[in-house]
């Protein structure tokens, strides 16, 4: 043969790419009528390739969302490879950091309530009202982690 094939050409508007190993044309995209998926031609090794595509959710999990995950990404792949394949695990993360949040004010309230953390109390003494809050806080934050994130 004198004259060389090209790389690619369209045949019935589908674009081929040449496989120079056995000289044929092979469709760049094809989608398997049985599944409704489309598959991509690797340039390289000719085989075709699954044109799998995930959309990226850029909701914010917050603090508590991202806890979640790491936990569940260290201790609990299955579960987590369940929610990303039912594409729910940003909204699992957000439910467990809206829970996460409403049981913080819960928890602190029912703490300052308890152990007589006011406003008066701030106002006289601001290092024991500090003290005593960051104290509070430490306390439910451990409850809520234990109840939510590593539950």
């Amino acid at each position: 043969m004198s004259e060389t094939m090209p790389k690619t050409k369209m045949i019935d508007g589908v674009e081929h790419l040449l496989c120079e190993s056995n000289m044929t044309y092979y469709p760049t995209t094809t989608v398997d009528k049985t599944t409704g998926l489309s598959y991509t031609l690797d340039p390289e090794t000719f085989i075709y390739l699954p044109a799998l595509s995930v959309e990226e959710d850029t909701r914010d999990v917050g603090r508590w969302g991202r806890l979640r995950h790491k936990y569940l990404r260290e201790n609990k792949r299955r579960i987590l490879t369940k929610l990303i394949d039912t594409h729910k695990l940003t909204d699992h993360l957000i439910e467990v950091n809206e829970a996460a949040e409403k049981q913080m004010e819960q928890l602190e309230a029912e703490m300052m309530e308890a152990e007589g953390v006011t406003e008066e109390l701030k106002a006289t003494d601001q290092m024991k009202w500090v003290q005593m809050m960051n104290s509070i806080r430490a306390r439910a934050e451990e409850i809520v982690l234990n109840n939510l994130i590593y539950a």
